[in-house]
């Protein structure tokens, strides 16, 4: 796979429109909020119209004639404002495509135990470019989700391997899977549903087979069936892993996951499939701000990480204005530089994006998943 090959199979980087209808119902309060992210000769520009269920709504552009990019970020920090403030989607498409979502996780195991990734970095990541047992595949910015067919019904399941609620309209594609009954396991974002592995089909166990043959039943069966069906493109030889790692810099993708073609399926994290991450984002349990900083009024949180048999205060961090302030307890996704090392380490450059983890549970909130400052003597802050 060449570069230019490698940099089609990266839909989340696609140049597309989307829509969005998002409402809010609360006492006698029923308003609306549609919003558009639109093209006319490659300028792009924002729309929204707004007001009470049923009357005339008001209008404004957002943006206008400007990059892809800019209009991007506008759209996606009004539908974070809304949706902070409140309100829920109603209906969503991106190019034609409407939106799949998944809801919040039930409290009944599947019986299913997903495989985790093993984090790396990339020089030990490139070590195995030249590897033909390794493949390479696009990490992308999803959530973890596996969907199991069973007697007509279909049931995801989550990186918890708890029993979750997925959308009709992802049911529907699967409708045209040819099989009786499947376990398939992938990652989804909002438009797409990205497969790379294949575990159970029409009472077929696959677990014990090799990687490799698992990946080439996924094509065969799941390639091709629909637009929100994505087969993970995999770069197998030296050269093609090679380019690809290139367009997934190039495209400024999340990451990208290094696949052992020889092994069985394992679940939990079992050390055999391994993942490298552009940025770095940790998984935080949000806790009581400290006596200094609880009367700061600022808009932020108290981040906190297991370490041994105590809970290590790692920091604060803000909280922009369009999200809502999570409460003590949720686990929390958050960006940040690096951690200086220590007992008494903080995180550098902290941010917090909005998404907070139902899938993640709190003893995975462990210190041990910190990347830290490479130069260990160095303990003065930027």
């Amino acid at each position: 796979m060449n570069t230019k090959e490698a940099l089609k199979s990266l839909p989340k980087y696609v140049k597309e429109t989307e829509t969005i209808e998002l409402y809010f119902q609360q006492g006698s309060s029923d308003k609306v909020y549609h919003l558009q992210l639109e093209s006319v000769e490659g300028q792009w520009s924002v729309n929204a119209q707004w007001g009470r269920r049923g009357s005339a709504l008001q209008s404004d552009t957002k943006v206008s004639s400007v990059a892809y990019e800019e209009a991007k970020r506008v759209y996606d920090r009004i539908i974070r404002e809304k949706t902070g403030k409140g309100y829920r989607i109603a209906q969503a498409a991106t190019h034609g495509a409407t939106t799949i979502s998944v809801g919040l996780p039930s409290k009944e195991h599947s019986g299913h135990v997903p495989e985790l990734l093993t984090p790396i970095e990339e020089p030990e990541a490139l070590q195995l470019v030249q590897d033909a047992s390794w493949w390479f595949q696009q990490k992308f910015d999803g959530r973890r989700l596996a969907v199991q067919k069973k007697d007509g019904e279909y049931s995801g399941i989550n990186k918890l391997g708890q029993l979750i609620p997925i959308d009709t309209r992802l049911t529907k594609c699967l409708e045209s899977v040819q099989a009786q009954t499947f376990l398939v396991d992938g990652e989804i974002t909002d438009s797409r549903f990205h497969l790379w592995d294949l575990l159970d089909i029409d009472g077929t166990d696959l677990r014990i087979q090799p990687y490799e043959i698992r990946y080439a039943r996924l094509g065969l069966v799941f390639r091709g069936v629909d637009e929100a069906l994505r087969v993970c493109e995999t770069a197998m030889t030296p050269k093609a892993k090679r380019s690809f790692v290139k367009a997934m810099h190039e495209s400024r993708a999340e990451g990208f996951v290094c696949k052992n073609r020889n092994s069985a399926y394992a679940g939990g994290r079992a050390g055999q499939h391994f993942k490298y991450k552009f940025v770095t984002t940790s998984s935080f349990i949000v806790g009581p701000k400290p006596a200094a900083k609880a009367a700061d009024e600022h808009r932020s949180i108290a981040l906190y990480l297991l370490e041994e048999n105590r809970q290590r205060f790692m920091g604060t961090v803000g909280v922009p204005e369009r999200y809502a302030i999570p409460r003590e307890g949720q686990i929390v996704e958050i960006r940040y530089l690096y951690c200086h090392p220590g007992a008494d380490g903080k995180l550098i450059q902290a941010k917090y994006f909005g998404k907070i983890r139902n899938d993640v549970a709190i003893g995975d909130c462990s210190a041990s998943q910190l990347k830290l400052k490479a130069d260990e003597t160095d303990t003065t802050e930027p």
